[in-house]
């Protein structure tokens, strides 16, 4: 019995595969577009990209990926449907890791109601980031008091920031703008936040 479900078993066609069917692609700063190829040990039937932003080629066993990553502000994944001529389909995976131009410390305060002790954020700007320097913070909402504090010019910065009142609910945002012109790296966004 042993021997027949082997040789059913060794007698089917083997299912195509790829190679690399996940890609890890790191990003430099400002990059606007990112090519990415597959193979497959077959042919390749058809191939659909599952995101707008993704322009696909395929000719015998290759897959071209272009990816439009302008829009990248932080690590992402995309994927591409693929279909050998053997009529496996395969979900390709495509990591983009994109460099931070800013390093906050968080991207979010949060007090529990009547807490009022300040909290801080730390900014960093690393070596090689398009950014030089922070231009202005500035408060959307009015139940918090902040002081921006430059630690060294063009690389550290601090901003304190605690709530004028914490008895209720509330959320607000603190919104640092940068020096860059590329507007993936000119805000950022802070969530403040008082909890029940």
């Amino acid at each position: 019995m042993r021997a027949l479900l082997f040789f059913l078993l060794s007698s089917l066609p083997l299912l195509a595969e790829f190679s690399e069917p996940s890609k890890v692609v790191r990003l430099s700063y400002g990059q606007r577009e990112a090519v990415v190829e597959f193979e497959a040990d077959a042919p390749i039937r058809k191939a659909k990209p599952l995101c707008e932003c993704t322009k696909l080629q395929y000719r015998g066993n290759k897959i071209t990926a272009r990816v439009d990553t302008s829009g990248f502000a932080k690590n992402v994944e995309k994927q591409i449907e693929a279909t050998t001529a053997d009529g496996a389909t395969t979900r390709l995976t495509m990591v983009f890791e994109v460099p931070q131009a800013l390093q906050l410390s968080t991207r979010s305060l949060i007090w529990r109601r009547g807490e009022a002790a300040p909290k801080r954020v730390e900014i960093s700007i690393p070596k090689g980031s398009p950014v030089r320097g922070l231009r202005e913070a500035s408060l959307v909402g009015d139940a918090f008091d902040y002081t921006p504090h430059t630690q060294q010019e063009g690389r550290r910065y601090e901003i304190v920031v605690k709530p004028l009142r914490a008895d209720k609910k509330i959320l607000n945002r603190l919104v640092v703008k940068t020096d860059s012109p590329d507007p993936r790296y000119a805000q950022y966004i802070i969530y403040l936040s008082v909890q029940p």
